[in-house]
């Protein structure tokens, strides 16, 4: 008995196997891209001169999306509209592993400090150039993307996070009797969330 076209199952179980299914593509702040500080290691400038990283990233992708209800007293009863508004997203946390260079978690670190520095307590206490013309917010914010994978490794679907910039970098964890990947977390802030089908 053949199964009917409605309940054939698309999704391959291999998907939900693995926890680094989701890339992000950060392209890195304007001010970054124009990281030439003597002070810093070579292999630090050089790693900061990339336009743009990649991370294979876990945890909660896609925050809570709500457009709230009113509630609306009118002859003894209280019916419920839309309130057509949206609350400002909350941030998100992502897992992501930490390369063996430690270099992407440090690009993260140096962003975090570029926005209030570890030793200064201000912004852009290194003077870098920022090309922006407002300077403290076009200046460390950027755009974010995440593409979820199918099985196959293909992108299927593209969240696009405007106006977002670091917020929290988390701990990093190692165990030696454990055999795993050393792995962290960051969080971000955004303004916009923009899902596409690919």
């Amino acid at each position: 008995m053949s199964t009917p076209p409605n309940l054939v199952i698309q999704q391959s179980i291999l998907n939900k196997s693995r926890k680094d299914k989701f890339i992000l593509v950060l392209t890195l702040p304007n001010i970054l891209k124009t990281v030439n500080n003597p002070s810093q290691s070579a292999r630090a400038s050089q790693y900061l001169n990339q336009n743009s990283l990649q991370y294979s990233i876990f945890g909660t992708i896609v925050p809570n999306i709500a457009v709230p209800d009113v509630e609306v007293p009118f002859a003894g009863q209280v019916p419920k509209v839309t309130s057509y508004s949206r609350p400002a997203y909350p941030n998100i946390t992502v897992g992501f592993t930490v390369d063996n260079g430690f270099n992407n978690w440090w690009v993260l670190w140096y962003w975090l400090d570029l926005i209030n520095n570890s030793t200064e307590s201000y912004y852009n206490a290194n003077n870098l150039a920022d090309p922006s013309t407002i300077k403290t917010v076009n200046g460390y914010q950027t755009i974010m993307t995440v593409y979820g994978l199918d099985e196959y490794n293909n992108p299927t679907i593209q969240f696009d996070y405007t106006n977002a910039f670091i917020t929290g970098l988390g701990e990093i964890n190692y165990d030696y009797k454990v055999p795993d990947q050393i792995e962290s977390s960051f969080t971000f802030a955004f303004s916009q969330l923009k899902p596409n089908l690919l």
